[in-house]
């Protein structure tokens, strides 16, 4: 019924509606829309006594109001008011049990039996039940927005937000049928966890991925690729988009060691001919958006970045992890109770493989490690998150820490095992520049500036560069003006120099071989301002 077809009445009763044996006035006028019946109304409309009987609801029982149990028309009979007034001062009308009019304090407890006018000349298009079977018409002409559109107006009616997830998913998937992914995302997104939409997203996700592909949009291929995650052959066409946009790739070659049972994955056994993982790999990591890889004096990898690159770490997950190395008896278990000695975690419920990620600063710092619990899942499902981008320089170690559950009834003495992919390597940033700011009034200083206050370093967050700086002066002596040095030693981010001279910043990448040298002059002496002027040729000041 649609609150619309209910009509607004009048109430205005007079004397002749109230029981003609007793004294009855006038009453002020009101307006409703639902109300109690007038003794009048009852004797028109309800004239048999029979028909005045109601059984009275729980509600209206555990509220005080007379019923007689088990009758012959189901629950029991109440007594229940009418409107209008009773015999006495403070009474009023009411019918009892047996549908017989009767008379009480307005004080007692009976139950009410509400009336309402129904517009029958009302648009039925605007009640529910019509707005929903106008919305199944839509649907199965194939309208489903139009469909979850109208449904969403009526909330919970009859299940409507029921049916108007149904049809969102059954839009969704007609869109990503007809190829339009984006707005298929953007509905699975809106299901979240709805059937198998989370599922249905990455696919669609990985078909827009895929044609982007194929139209030379790599970068946007990219993109998509990395949030489809483990799907299907996403890891290596998001290898393929890196390679035609000349984005270097590096691939880890450490091995799995077998980290024992219940060792918070401490151990380094090598993995022998009877290890349940001998002969397979689950995957392996590598990683892009560098510039240059070269080595450290431990011949570990050290990454170059430029301005622009975005260094992230990846995993390729080779294997159904529900069927490892096609054995359906070998499978990655939920670790619930796993830790990790080597980086301090406790215990926790590391779930279908753990990933650990940390990064030491330039200080030699060690940061609290990042945890990815549940990092592996099955090909195909949802939340995956197989990329790690690192913006900081730094050194880094990570760990996969994974268990490995073989089925296999006459395995039971080795139903477990714990196994570890352990790496370390290093970001620095590729660039070899320093920049001088005048103290006094901020702005940079370029190659033989003057700064009269004097000038501060900025290192623009190169926390690896060797810096040496170099103070002289000029000195006037017998045989003319020479640079007398007054120190050369290390500089750091942040030191300030306000001594007059001539000062010498040299710049060294030791990962990239490059140098630059910047020369600043401190000072306002007239014979300082007259070798700049000179262009910096003692000889040209005798």
């Amino acid at each position: 019924m649609c609150r619309a077809a209910i009509a607004t009445v009048t109430l205005a009763d007079t004397a002749a509606d109230g029981n003609p044996e007793w004294q009855n006035t006038d009453a002020e006028p009101a307006e409703t829309h639902v109300f109690l019946l007038s003794y009048a109304q009852v004797m028109q409309y309800l004239p048999e006594q029979e028909q005045r009987k109601v059984s009275g609801t729980e509600y209206a029982r555990s509220r005080g109001a007379k019923f007689l149990g088990f009758t012959t028309i189901g629950i029991g009979e109440t007594d229940w008011w009418l409107r209008s007034p009773g015999k006495e001062s403070y009474d009023a009308c009411f019918l009892d049990v047996r549908g017989a009019v009767g008379t009480k304090c307005v004080t007692e407890k009976l139950g009410v039996r509400p009336a309402l006018w129904m517009d029958l000349s009302a648009d039925r298009n605007a009640f529910p039940y019509e707005q929903q079977v106008q919305a199944k018409q839509f649907a199965e002409q194939g309208d489903y927005a139009e469909a979850t559109a109208l449904l969403d107006t009526l909330g919970d009616y009859a299940g409507s937000a029921a049916l108007a997830k149904e049809y969102r998913y059954q839009q969704a998937q007609a869109e990503a049928a007809s190829g339009n992914y984006d707005a298929a995302i953007a509905l699975y997104t809106e299901l979240a966890g709805y059937a198998d939409s989370d599922a249905l997203c990455r696919a669609s996700r990985y078909e827009k991925a895929v044609a982007a592909q194929e139209t030379g949009d790599y970068a946007g291929a990219m993109a998509l690729f990395a949030d489809a995650g483990q799907y299907a052959d996403s890891m290596a066409r998001l290898r393929e988009c890196c390679k035609q946009q000349g984005i270097s790739i590096y691939y880890f070659s450490a091995d799995a060691v077998n980290a024992g049972v219940d060792t918070g994955y401490a151990k380094q056994n090598t993995i022998s001919g009877d290890d349940k993982h001998f002969g397979w790999r689950l995957g392996r990591f590598f990683l892009t958006g560098f510039t240059r890889v070269t080595a450290d004096e431990n011949q570990q990898p050290v990454f170059i970045k430029t301005l622009g690159d975005s260094v992230t770490l990846w995993f390729d997950l080779e294997q159904d992890i529900d069927a490892l190395n096609g054995n359906a008896q070998l499978s990655l278990a939920a670790d619930a109770n796993g830790y990790d000695q080597q980086f301090g975690i406790p215990k926790t419920n590391f779930g279908r493989g753990t990933l650990i990620v940390r990064h030491t600063d330039y200080q030699n710092a060690k940061n609290e490690p990042a945890v990815y619990t549940d990092y592996l899942l099955a090909k195909g499902t949802t939340g995956a998150n197989t990329r790690i981008v690192l913006h900081e320089e730094g050194d880094y170690e990570v760990a996969l820490d994974y268990e490995v559950q073989d089925s296999e009834l006459t395995h039971i003495t080795s139903k477990f095992g714990n196994y570890r992919i352990f790496l370390r390597f290093s970001i620095r940033n590729g660039n070899c520049m320093v920049y001088p700011f005048d103290l006094l009034t901020g702005a940079e200083l370029q190659n033989t500036s003057v700064a009269e206050a004097g000038f501060s370093l900025d290192l623009a967050r190169s926390r690896y560069l060797d810096i040496n700086v170099r103070r002289a002066v000029l000195v006037e002596t017998a045989n003319g003006v020479i640079e007398d040095e007054r120190f050369n030693r290390p500089a750091k981010d942040g030191d300030r120099y306000t001594q007059e001279g001539i000062y010498t910043i040299s710049v060294s990448n030791r990962y990239t071989g490059e140098s630059t040298t910047k020369t600043i002059f401190v000072g306002s002496q007239e014979l300082l301002e007259t070798y700049v002027r000179n262009g910096f040729s003692l000889e040209r000041l005798k």
